[in-house]
């Protein structure tokens, strides 16, 4: 019979379920602060998810690289860094877009609209992150997925 620490350590060596973990976390940071920002500050929703997103981006990013991507190399974090915050500005942009479209529009309550974006965006940011922005230097003790 398998330990649970072993199996914690089987199933993070699934590059796949670090991402989600990571990116869950990214998730729940983005519209945790939405709703705080909307419904207790009574921020304005698009400027709201700018904010919510914004946050989002940076434990988003030290948690790609480090976590899910074990890339512990330092030479190339300011180019990754940059990359990494162009593709999230294009994210953005069309976040703020899709937000408007998704509310305002289509009349979906915006906390439904923001989780079926991210869940879009979470797919394509994968192939993105791990052939682009984390592609070399990629440091990794056990199982490469």
């Amino acid at each position: 019979m398998e330990t649970i620490g072993n199996l914690t350590k089987r199933l993070l060596n699934w590059r796949i379920l670090r991402y989600l973990f990571s990116g869950g976390m990214a998730t729940a940071t983005n519209l945790v602060l939405l709703f705080v920002l909307v419904e207790w500050f009574h921020t304005w929703y698009l400027l709201a998810a700018v904010i919510s997103f914004t946050t989002a981006v940076f434990i988003s990013f030290l948690l790609q690289k480090f976590f899910t991507f074990n890339d512990y190399t330092r030479d190339k974090i300011k180019r990754q860094t940059v990359f990494y915050f162009i593709i999230q500005l294009i994210n953005l942009g069309l976040n703020t877009l899709f937000m408007y479209i998704g509310v305002d529009l289509l009349h979906v309550p915006y906390l439904i609209s923001q989780f079926m974006i991210a869940s879009v965006m979470a797919v394509s940011n994968f192939f993105i992150y791990k052939h682009l922005v984390f592609a070399q230097g990629v440091i990794y003790h056990g199982n490469i997925n």
